[in-house]
């Protein structure tokens, strides 16, 4: 018992901190905070010297065997450059860090090597009197190396314009210099450890503060999309109904103009198509897809006139899709491939039924040179991206484009369908 009360009241104030640290540490356990497993190692490490300081005064005061401090030496030149080593590690984006593992590496077998007599870096007389090695300065290099290392980083923080991240390093080499300086000149004693440990927690503290930082401003992102979605969703509630209500105003206008009435028609239902199932993913029948196929090329025929063919080829309408799955693809073909052409050219929609699934082809075939502009090839890729992305909700489906000589067919192979008549029977 007197031995613990000793060995706390000499290193009072680096376990009062240590055991700040490891408080906060555990308190913040479910935050992942980068670097904390460094700091966890760096508080262990200053733990661990804390007792081979202690052991040293144990055995020189109770007069205990010369192989103890022999030991607590090995283990001190070992650890004291691998707690800045490892403080390298926490602060600073070196590449190559296993580079600074061979200087460590030969200043640890130098004081391990000790044990066995050959005083390199240390010994002691019959008097247990410390006997300073040939090749006593090793442990120094390598801590001021890393010193060194940890103060060129804090300049780069600075031109990188971290300024906040600079302070702290900064302060943490300067802090490390002057208690080394002041414990070589005997000035003061035994405080390198009270200064690691406040170290650690004044940097963890910081790493705490960025991370809580990032985590408010991508809460604010996060906000700020909210409400950006929240009003398009608003603007996309107020417009369908605006623009379905008057165009059937215009339509019950036009009863004595068919073709005029006919087109507003097809319009109004491909409007109402596309409000519906823009950013859904549902399911709807493949004849309710062809409906809005229909509506939409009655009204480009209109505009192409005999420059405009379209051949229907149907096995079966029963089967569910993602809404929105074919109507783009024939957009494209009739923008990209038919009104791109001199000469106009042909729409297929083909539809079979496979032992595998279900296939739907989406042919353009023109006629004459082709002339795509940069933007049109862009809003081209637009649409195929769009119902690649609906297909793949629940791996419904996969888009496939195959060119031809005259054209483009864009194939949409559906697995695991699941049809009209068997959704109606499970309903009931």
């Amino acid at each position: 018992m007197n031995i613990l009360l000793e060995y706390i009241g000499q290193n009072y104030m680096t376990l009062m901190l240590l055991s700040g640290l490891v408080v906060i540490l555990f308190a913040n356990k479910r935050t992942k905070v980068e670097g904390v497993q460094y700091v966890w190692a760096i508080a262990a490490i200053v733990f661990i010297i804390t007792i081979c300081e202690y052991a040293e005064y144990w055995c020189d005061t109770y007069n205990k065997p010369i192989w103890i401090r022999y030991v607590k030496s090995a283990i001190s030149y070992s650890l004291n450059p691998l707690m800045i080593l490892l403080e390298l590690y926490l602060v600073a984006p070196i590449k190559r860090k296993l580079l600074l593992w061979i200087p460590y590496i030969i200043n640890v077998a130098l004081a391990v090597s000790d044990l066995f007599g050959t005083n390199f870096i240390y010994g002691y007389g019959e008097d247990h009197n410390f006997i300073s090695g040939k090749l006593k300065i090793v442990p120094a290099i390598v801590i001021c190396l890393y010193i060194v290392l940890l103060t060129y980083y804090s300049t780069r923080f600075i031109k990188s314009g971290e300024l906040s991240k600079a302070l702290i390093v900064f302060f943490m080499s300067a802090t490390t210099i002057i208690t080394v300086y002041l414990e070589y000149n005997n000035i003061i004693v035994n405080h390198t450890t009270e200064i690691a440990a406040m170290e650690m927690l004044i940097y963890y503290f910081y790493l705490a503060a960025i991370q809580h930082s990032n985590a408010q401003q991508k809460l604010h992102e996060s906000e700020l999309i909210l409400e950006h979605q929240k009003n398009e969703l608003l603007m996309a509630q107020i417009q369908p109904h605006f623009i379905n209500n008057s165009l059937l105003a215009i339509q019950a206008r036009c009863m004595d103009y068919p073709e005029i009435y006919e087109s507003i028609k097809n319009f109004s239902r491909y409007l109402r198509s596309n409000f519906d199932n823009i950013g859904n993913s549902h399911l709807i029948t493949f004849e309710q897809e062809l409906k809005n196929v229909k509506a939409y090329l009655s009204l480009e025929k209109m505009n192409f006139g005999d420059k405009l063919v379209v051949e229907y080829d149907i096995d079966n309408k029963d089967f569910m899709l993602p809404a929105l799955s074919v109507e783009p693809l024939v957009e494209n073909a009739v923008r990209h491939g038919i009104a791109a052409r001199e000469n106009g050219g042909i729409v297929q929609i083909i539809q079979r039924d496979e032992e595998d699934g279900i296939i739907i082809d989406v042919r353009d075939i023109g006629y004459g040179k082709i002339t795509l502009t940069e933007k049109q090839e862009k809003r081209k890729g637009i649409g195929v991206a769009n119902v690649r992305a609906r297909l793949a909700v629940g791996s419904k489906g996969e888009l496939e484009l195959i060119p031809g000589e005259n054209g483009t067919c864009a194939r949409i192979t559906l697995r695991n369908v699941v049809y009209e008549s068997e959704e109606r029977g499970m309903g009931k």
